[in-house]
């Protein structure tokens, strides 16, 4: 943990906090109570015959909101609005935002999870949450699956920075707007009640959420609370491959003879494991709000809100595994070995330095097939909290606020190495981009528990702490009757910290046989002198209809039920307690003061308008880590699991500044085409975990990990241009272009290292690993193209009225960078080419119908993962659709489904082998919404 002398200015940041807390109380004391109304909320209207005005509502009412925000922005931006409280356009934030023009995103389980803007990684997005930093674990991203849009009110994306702007957000802000009670402006309540069907297990899950808000008579004080609790049944059916593993013959244990040549001197490259997986889970998310507001006058408004969310994930990981790394006699003196192989030698050499070629085909005896079962349970905690004022005399405004979050994020699972020796084929039938196809020769049994054998269970997880304290104090003076329009100035402070370990613990078969009280027989000698206990009686078949080829008609998995009715959980786990693993965990802190000036300016007709602004940053960081010696790991039987040895503690201090210049300008050249232009300096730091101190090992896939705190941050040296074109009745057309000019870029330094591990019930294995640090060792330049267009068809005559189409267009150049040190020139992480969105809308009669279409297309994730061979995710597109019914001013239906056509998604490797195989099926929402 930190300690006093870690940072300086401790106590300026104290005696910053409390000025920005205690500011308001004394102007509201100076202030004599008013019986003044606050300002008056634009009139509703349920019924349309009240009203000699045009009332829009549903998808139209958002889509005008959004444009009403677009156009009075002060810089380059989007955004998303809800036409009213509890109906945000999507149920899922990130489904939202990938309709905005430059914006991709990426899905967990299907469920939109993080955010890219203009071809930069998630981590160079900055979430913000009413204007205050929002944090989700070690990543600079946030998971939006924690996040309800049940109370959210609209959603920015700031393209272009100001000055006064929290800096940061290198690709984009996003900033998440929950409406004040005052803002709502009445005593009203707002509540939704739904059924959530997933097609994959055919299975109904609830969702239920309600805003309650009160306004006192004189308007002056109000108070909303929100509870949203969402449930989720899902399966995802999977088919993965490990990576393109390039190994020596010799170096495997015991050796293997691939080619059938007689000697064990080749080199080849493999698919490490081919897995077909199934993961049957649960997840609950609830998020609470609340909002106190009070304004006496017109000039003084304080605020405070609270924001709260639990996130859980449990779900069964069944896997149906073969490993081509790992053929062996399951006891001594059995036979084993390759029996038929077939060699490509034209695919790989060039790709892969000492390679002989791929293996596409092989027959083996003992070939390592596993029916692994885990149980995995997540739940990520954040709180956040906040309190503020903004406050007006004459001329002069002032306002300030200071906030506080959390977010604590939990994983224990526990998996079981079942394993059994098998004879069986492994083809590629429909090529290397398909998945393989592994049958089982003559005499084995792929779906008879009793050849299995059960090696250990296997406890593993971690924690995530993720905090930060925020304050800031902005003041603004308006100048009347000139070109120079307003001066703004402010100061922030904010100090983060992130801490991370990893858990671990293992019951080996002799410790397993012991529990069981003799009811697991046994096996002395097998996989080593670690042995094994009898699998037969805790496994069972399962089965899936799935679209995944190749997917096995059914295979073993640990049953659950019946092995805990013979080992109790309670009692393993207490046998063998989780202990923390050295060298995993690190502690790192970043404390950050900015200080700014800005004006702004405009011309007396008001066509012309801008800002230009300068902030200064200055930077403190400080990691804690463990350095362990590495001549000790230790791994597990089919060297899965490592243990590493206890590290020296280390320490690292860094520090950086850096002055941000920013320039934004809009000009209306009529009065429906505007053009705006923006110049700026941004920086994007590092992910709070690649600054660790720490090092971690996976013997599995051979790889060294270690972070770097001396790391700088990002910068960018950016230009934006602009032209938006406003129609009547809520139409938009819109194009822009991008240039970021990226210094300071971080890849992966990588060096190869030998260790001799421990092999754990005795023996050693010597093993190559690659080990991976970030370095500040590229640069790189991106420019892109965005138009988007919303057209109501009401200008093609009545026949068409409440019809209406959109879309978007995101074009990103970008360029080829290593992604690691003396490696070759790959395209940019999490960059698609091409991006767009298309859709139509009809809204009439009380009916609504929405249906859009999204999509990407290929994209990398960078050669740093298991064995270097890259991971790319091809073209995806997605088609969601929506339908409301307005039955009362104060009750409506709808229905969305998600992934109508049931798309799945892959990823693949540089020559082309699968990596990832999904399919998710898609997700039906209906219920009803009520209001008053």
């Amino acid at each position: 943990m930190m300690g006093l002398s870690d940072f300086k200015a401790r106590p300026l940041k104290t005696a910053f906090l409390l000025g920005v807390a205690a500011w308001p109380l004394s102007a509201i004391a100076q202030t004599a109570p008013s019986t003044t109304q606050a300002d008056t909320p634009v009139a509703e209207t349920d019924d349309p015959a009240a009203s000699s005005e045009i009332v829009v509502t549903g998808f139209r009412r958002s889509l005008q909101l959004a444009n009403e925000q677009k156009r009075n922005a002060d810089v380059v931006s989007d955004g998303i609005s809800a036409e009213d409280i509890g109906k945000f356009p999507d149920q899922n934030l990130a489904e939202s935002l990938q309709r905005i023009t430059g914006v991709q995103i990426t899905r967990n389980r299907g469920e939109g999870s993080s955010v890219s803007i203009r071809g930069l990684a998630p981590d160079f997005a900055r979430t913000q949450y009413n204007g205050r930093t929002l944090g989700s674990g070690g990543s600079r991203s946030f998971d939006f699956t924690t996040l309800s849009a049940e109370f959210v009110s609209a959603v920015e994306v700031a393209k272009s920075p100001t000055a006064d702007m929290i800096e940061g957000g290198l690709a984009g802000t996003i900033n998440v707007k929950t409406a004040h009670p005052l803002d709502i402006g009445k005593t009203s309540f707002n509540g939704t009640v739904e059924g959530v069907y997933e097609d994959n297990p055919k299975k109904l899950s609830p969702r239920v959420a309600g805003l309650a808000n009160y306004v006192n008579a004189s308007k002056t004080f109000g108070i909303n609370v929100g509870v949203a609790y969402e449930q989720r049944k899902y399966l995802s059916l999977n088919y993965q491959g490990y990576g393109a593993e390039t190994g020596t013959e010799g170096q495997r244990n015991p050796p293997v003879d691939y080619n059938r040549d007689g000697d064990f001197g080749d080199t080849y490259t493999f698919n490490h494991a081919q897995a077909y997986q199934a993961y049957p889970g649960t997840r609950k998310r609830l998020s609470i709000i609340g909002t106190v507001q009070y304004k006496p006058t017109d000039n003084v408004n304080v605020f405070a809100d609270y924001f709260h969310s639990d996130f859980r994930d449990k779900n069964l990981w069944y896997e149906n595994a073969t490993r081509f790394t790992n053929i062996a006699p399951s006891l001594p003196g059995q036979p084993y070995g390759v029996t038929a192989s077939t060699i490509d030698t034209g695919l790989v050499p060039q790709l892969v330095a000492g390679s002989q070629g791929f293996l596409t085909s092989m027959s083996a005896t003992g070939l390592d097939h596993r029916a692994s079962t885990f149980s995995q349970d997540s739940r990520k905690i954040l709180n956040s909290y906040a309190g503020g004022f903004d406050v007006t005399d004459g001329d002069m405004k002032v306002s300030g606020q200071a906030s506080y979050f959390k977010s604590t994020t939990r994983n224990l699972n526990n998996g079981f190495a079942t394993i059994s020796r098998g004879i069986g084929t492994i083809t590629h039938p429909d090529g290397l981009g398909s998945p393989p196809k592994v049958t089982y020769g003559t005499g084995y049994d792929p779906i008879d528990p009793s050849t299995f054998y059960l090696l250990s269970q296997d406890f593993f997880g971690g924690r995530n702490s993720d905090r930060n304290y925020e304050g800031r104090l902005d003041a603004e003076y308006t100048v009347e009757g000139s070109f120079l329009k307003s001066l703004k100035a402010g100061l922030y402070y904010g100090d983060r910290q992130n801490t991370a370990v990893d858990t671990r613990s293992s019951a080996n078969a002799t410790t397993l046989a012991r529990l069981s009280g003799g009811r697991l027989a046994f096996v002395p000698g097998f996989e080593g002198a670690s042995g094994a206990v009898r699998a037969t009686d805790i496994l069972k078949p399962i089965s899936f209809d799935t679209k995944i080829p190749n997917y096995p008609a059914s295979y073993l998995v640990t049953d659950l039920a019946a092995y805990y009715a013979i080992i109790p959980y309670a009692t393993v786990i207490g046998a063998v307690p989780p202990q923390d693993v050295s060298g995993t965990g690190y502690d790192v802190g970043e404390r950050t003061m900015a200080a700014y000036a800005q004006a702004g300016f405009g011309s007396a007709d008001g066509r012309l308008g801008g800002n230009l602004g300068i902030r200064y940053v200055s930077t403190q960081t400080v990691s804690n880590g463990l350095v362990p010696d590495l001549n000790g790991i230790i791994i597990e039987p089919g060297g899965v699991f490592t243990t590493v040895p206890t590290g020296v503690p280390t320490k690292v201090k860094g520090d950086y500044e850096y002055f941000l210049p920013s320039f934004n300008v809009k000009y209306e050249l009529t009065d429906a085409l505007l053009a705006r232009g923006a110049l700026a300096r941004v920086v994007g730091r590092p992910g709070l975990g690649s600054l660790s101190a720490g090092t971690s090992v996976n013997a599995n896939v051979r790889s060294i990990n270690s972070g770097n705190p001396g790391l700088q941050p990002y910068l960018s040296d950016q230009a934006d241009l602009s032209l938006e074109y406003y129609l009547p009745k809520q139409g938009l057309l819109s194009a822009a272009v991008f240039y970021k000019h990226l210094t300071n870029y971080i890849i992966d330094g990588q060096v190869t290292q030998t260790l001799t591990a421990q092999l754990r019930g005795g023996g050693t294995q010597t093993i190559v690993f690659r080990r991976n640090q970030p370095l500040n060792l590229s640069s790189a330049d991106i420019k892109g193209a965005e138009v988007a267009a919303q057209i109501p068809l009401a200008y093609l005559g009545g026949t068409f009225d409440g019809l209406g189409v959109f879309g978007s267009f995101t074009y990103i150049d970008a360029p080829k960078v290593p992604q690691f040190q003396g490696g070759p020139n790959v395209p940019l992480n999490d960059v698609s080419k091409y991006n767009y969105n298309v859709g139509g809308y009809f809204e009439k009669y009380g009916i609504g119908l929405r249906g859009s279409y999204t999509y990407r297309s290929r994209f990398t994730g960078g050669d740093a993962n298991y064995f270097g061979d890259g991971a790319f995710t091809p073209a995806y597109g997605q088609l969601d659709a929506s339908a409301s019914y307005q039955i009362t001013p104060a009750m409506s239906l709808s229905a969305d489904v998600t992934n109508l056509l049931d798309a799945v998604q892959q990823t693949k490797n540089n020559f082309g082998l699968t990596r990832i195989y999904s399919q998710i099926g898609r997700r039906i929402t209906a219920g009803v919404h009520v209001r008053f």
